[in-house]
């Protein structure tokens, strides 16, 4: 379809009548409903760099999760080796206390039976002592 200079006049003579006309000549309250395209080369260009951008910032993120990643499982080992060490140290801290409280009861014990035996030999030693002194007194009341 082609434009006339005559097809022009009469949309411009229909616009009068209507109330297009009054709307035309209005200031624009708000902005236009759509952005302004730009040429398809420049829109090209700026897709690519987004796309580009875009890529950055996902491998960029991917990095960051996955050094977060290996950080917290450092971490999570950090805490188990340490947890760990804990344990083995309280149980050898255990382990010598009831090594220690052994050998203390077994010295105390051996103090006590020697102070057993000793009392015993001296008990052996007294009656043994006793026990002669009768046998003499005895062998002197018989001979007078």
């Amino acid at each position: 379809m082609h434009i006339t200079p005559e097809k022009i006049k009469e949309a411009a003579e229909a616009l009068e009548c209507t109330e297009l006309k009054s709307f035309m000549f209005q200031e624009p309250t708000a902005g236009p409903l759509t952005k302004p395209r730009r040429s398809s080369r420049s829109t090209g260009r700026s897709t690519r760099r987004s796309r580009r951008s875009s890529r950055r910032s996902h491998r960029s993120t991917r990095r960051s999760t996955r050094r977060s990643h290996r950080s917290s499982r450092r971490s999570r080992r950090s805490t188990r080796r340490s947890r760990r060490s804990t344990r083995r140290s309280r149980r050898s801290t255990r382990r010598s206390r009831r090594s220690s409280r052994r050998s203390r009861r077994s010295s105390r014990r051996s103090r006590r039976s020697s102070r057993r035996s000793r009392r015993s030999s001296r008990r052996s030693r007294r009656s043994t002592r006793r026990s002669r002194r009768s046998t003499r007194r005895s062998r002197r009341s018989r001979r007078s």
